[in-house]
């Protein structure tokens, strides 16, 4: 690897297809930005229904300071291919996928993440945690003992598929005539409100996939709807098992990590640094990019040894 550090208009076009294999035998596919020596590296996983490449206004900048790694996890983006519904097991399959990766790493690397990939991360850490310098967690799926409770109980009476993320994803639209209109239905709707032109141009291109003579949704509405429904109801005994740094930015508004479940985090991980961020939703790495950047940045400072 070239020791030269690239800027960050160096990385637009040179980001690289790279991958792994899944402990069940499937091709999970990341994406590399330019790597050089001394420096840390950082992976970062999406939240549910996205794809690494979204987060290109986001790690595009943070390429000029340290290694950036973003997987498509299974059924997303370029791995849609590597879904299989009839032997899906929840998050665990995720669990399972991201630690099989760190257990392959000759050093260990900075786990960063959004919704279910912050989540994911905290357990890849729990279980290889020689392999993780520390985590940040953007708007991680955190819940607290209530909300843990009632997701369960929906769960063991099979209603989990009934609550609102999991019913509206499975009615998602999944066919548009070209990204150019797929971009217009997209935008200023939903969750869409909130994010900057680049953010939502970054999804329609690489989130849906040429077929024939329109566009298709990369991620099936039926495995993205599947996965909602099974949301982590309790992540807790992963995080007890933390090791190492853990920086964690919760939303003012929406939050999937309620103030209960931030007061357990930081009495479980007394050194944690838990802050909410003011005018924010669960978009928040969309809306307050520079602000997660610049957390990613102060984090790995100890870590960069540059040549």
């Amino acid at each position: 690897m070239s020791s030269a550090c690239p800027s960050p208009t160096e990385t637009r076009d040179v980001i690289e297809r790279d991958g792994f294999t899944a402990p069940d035998g499937r091709d999970i596919v990341q994406w590399r930005w330019p790597q050089s020596d001394g420096r840390p590296t950082l992976h970062w996983a999406h939240a549910t229904g996205f794809h690494g490449r979204l987060y290109r206004p986001l790690l595009d900048e943070l390429a000029g300071d340290c290694n950036v790694l973003a997987w498509d996890m299974r059924g997303h983006g370029a791995s849609a291919e590597a879904a299989d519904i009839a032997k899906f097991r929840g998050w665990e399959t995720y669990y399972q996928d991201l630690t099989a990766w760190l257990e392959g790493l000759d050093a260990p690397v900075w786990l960063a993440g959004h919704s279910i990939g912050a989540t994911t991360s905290i357990m890849a850490a729990a279980r290889q945690p020689d392999k993780v310098h520390g985590l940040l967690l953007a708007e991680p799926a955190i819940m607290d003992r209530w909300q843990g409770w009632q997701l369960w109980l929906a769960k063991l009476l099979r209603r989990s598929h009934r609550f609102s993320l999991a019913a509206g994803a499975a009615r998602r639209r999944r066919v548009f005539d070209s990204h150019a209109a797929a971009l217009a239905n997209f935008r200023g709707r939903g969750g869409f409100k909130t994010w900057p032109e680049a953010w939502l141009e970054a999804y329609v291109q690489h989130g849906l996939v040429q077929r024939g003579d329109h566009v298709r949704l990369a991620c099936a509405p039926e495995w993205e709807s599947t996965t909602f429904a099974h949301t982590e109801h309790n992540p807790w005994p992963g995080i007890r098992r933390l090791q190492c740094p853990v920086i964690a930015l919760a939303a003012e508004r929406a939050s999937t990590f309620s103030p209960r479940a931030r007061q357990r985090l930081h009495a479980l991980l007394p050194c944690a640094e838990v802050n909410a961020l003011p005018g924010t939703t669960h978009f928040l790495p969309m809306e307050r990019p520079d602000t997660v950047r610049e957390a990613l940045r102060q984090a790995m400072v100890p870590t960069y040894h540059p040549k």
